[in-house]
């Protein structure tokens, strides 16, 4: 990489809009603000993607959910530890700083929900480098939820870097990602029983 290239990048990483956190308020809750945060670059973007069925009504699969980032849950098997740090609960702008394990490699970072729609889908992203995003949408069906899990990651390395990580270690996130689902099916089909 040449030196001109190097400094045009690091003057594009000072510009970059930093994630904002929105103060709880009642108004907000019902009309949360857009959340601005960093947008990944696709080519250094990897994608896993899960879904499972779960029989339990949408809004007791939503409130397990949406409560991700306020404590550790048993069957998340991507945040590892979290400590919710801002007034927010819930809702859009809730900020964790949390670490989180992709394929044994520990990430410790600032988590916020960037998206927050009630019963359908919410989203968080972290905001350091580098960035991960889950984003969750749920579905009703006739024997119950449909819940699907999108995760993403930016990774920071050159091309043969990238290539070994979806090689090794990606695998073990997207196996991750469906241990995930599976945990998450029975933790909330044995609280409804």
């Amino acid at each position: 990489m040449t030196k001109g290239r190097r400094k045009r990048r690091k003057e594009a990483k000072k510009h970059q809009k930093l994630p904002t956190i929105v103060s709880p308020s009642l108004t907000r809750a019902e009309n949360p603000p857009e959340v601005e945060v960093a947008k990944f670059q696709p080519k250094q973007t990897v994608l896993a993607s899960k879904e499972i069925l779960i029989a339990a009504p949408i809004e007791h699969c939503f409130g397990i959910i949406a409560s991700q980032l306020e404590q550790p849950r048993q069957w998340d098997t991507v945040l590892f530890s979290v400590w919710p740090v801002s007034d927010a609960r819930g809702q859009t702008g809730a900020t964790s700083h949390v670490i989180l394990d992709l394929g044994g490699r520990k990430v410790d970072s600032q988590a916020m929900i960037s998206h927050y729609s009630p019963y359908r889908s919410i989203s968080w992203v972290t905001n350091g480098k580098p960035k991960v995003r889950q984003d969750w949408r749920l579905e009703m069906k006739p024997r119950g939820t449909m819940v699907h899990v999108t995760l993403a990651h930016e990774l920071n390395s050159w091309v043969v870097g990238r290539l070994i990580y979806k090689a090794v270690r990606w695998k073990r996130v997207e196996q991750d990602l469906e241990r995930m689902l599976a945990q998450l099916k029975e933790s909330v089909e044995s609280v409804k029983s």
